[in-house]
């Protein structure tokens, strides 16, 4: 385990990691161009709206982690903002969903073919209207893979301890005794007594299962 003084030392916030990613980039990558990540929400929705599909929504808390995306050409980085107008589209995204839950599909298909001109950049206008028609897994694997995903979440600590933040929770422990567990709250509040009760010696563990163990712990 890390030492206090150690973690005090060492603890890095959200702010932080968006303004040393624009200090130690020089610039080419700027704070604006980040992204908090419930910011796809409105595009799971759409997509989901006009296949008749419920996709994976990030509805986590704004401050649990912010995001964005880089293409890497001629050994050059750039941000996604650079050749798409995020808060444009977003918004034409939310009216595509709006449209297709009212039952006006013809017109949220017209609309999601528009929002194609919130997106300068050929390349990114071809993969991610692919995305946004097909709503499959290879159509979206095939645009992360020409593209850096650049991210952080900021895990709570008796720093920023927010119930709003455990209320909207994506990421959660399962233990042995039933209970699912907000995975901040598993870290600042349960871990300790998760430990005590359920935790087994590592040799008694050895001995249960008749493995032997050669890596140092």
């Amino acid at each position: 385990r890390l030492p206090q003084k150690e973690r005090d030392r060492m603890r890095i916030t959200i702010p932080d990691f968006m303004r040393l990613s624009e200090e130690q980039t020089g610039g080419k990558i700027k704070v604006s161009d980040f992204y908090p990540v419930p910011t796809v929400v409105p595009v799971s929705k759409a997509v989901g709206a006009l296949q008749d599909k419920r996709y994976v929504e990030f509805t986590a808390h704004p401050h649990c982690g912010m995001a964005t995306y880089l293409f890497v050409e001629n050994g050059e980085i750039t941000p996604i903002t650079r050749y798409a107008n995020v808060d444009k589209f977003v918004a034409t995204m939310k009216k595509v969903n709006e449209n297709a839950s009212e039952g006006s599909k013809k017109k949220a298909k017209l609309r999601l073919l528009a929002a194609a001109r919130h997106v300068k950049f050929s390349f990114l206008r071809k993969y991610l209207l692919r995305v946004l028609t097909e709503g499959s897994y290879n159509s979206l694997g095939d645009l992360q893979r020409k593209t850096i995903l650049l991210s952080s979440m900021h895990f709570m600590d008796p720093y920023n301890f927010d119930l709003e933040r455990v209320q909207r929770c994506v990421i959660h422990y399962a233990v042995p005794d039933g209970r699912i567990i907000p995975f901040c709250t598993m870290n600042s509040i349960h871990r300790p007594e998760v430990e005590r009760k359920l935790g087994v010696p590592i040799k008694e563990w050895k001995n249960r299962h008749k493995v032997e163990i050669t890596q140092p712990l």
